[in-house]
């Protein structure tokens, strides 16, 4: 069964461009990781900071073997650094949706 992985970024206005540009970069690394499916990055309208990256992957294990090891990748180590924290973020079913 598929599932999402869904992780926040809410950088400062000092930083937001950097970590806007690393959440799409980070976004855009996923097509090649086994299992994935599909990825958004979603900016929020009032707060141009606050970026979320949702990834589509074909099963919760794929999904977290892929983000387990992506946790050391230095554009994630970089966001921590601008983020003061590690980004928040779960790895979810999905209950239902609508098109």
């Amino acid at each position: 069964m598929s599932v999402k992985s869904m992780f926040e970024f809410k950088f400062p206005a000092a930083t937001r461009e950097e970590g806007v540009r690393l959440t799409q970069s980070i976004g855009g690394d996923m097509p090649s990781k086994e299992g994935y499916l599909s990825h958004e990055v979603i900016q929020d309208v009032s707060d141009p900071g606050h970026v979320m990256v949702n990834t589509l992957w074909n099963s919760r294990e794929q999904a977290e073997s892929v983000l387990s090891v992506y946790n050391n990748d230095p554009k994630i180590k970089r966001a921590t650094e601008l983020l003061g924290a590690p980004p928040t973020g779960f790895v979810g079913d999905i209950l239902g949706s609508s098109s």
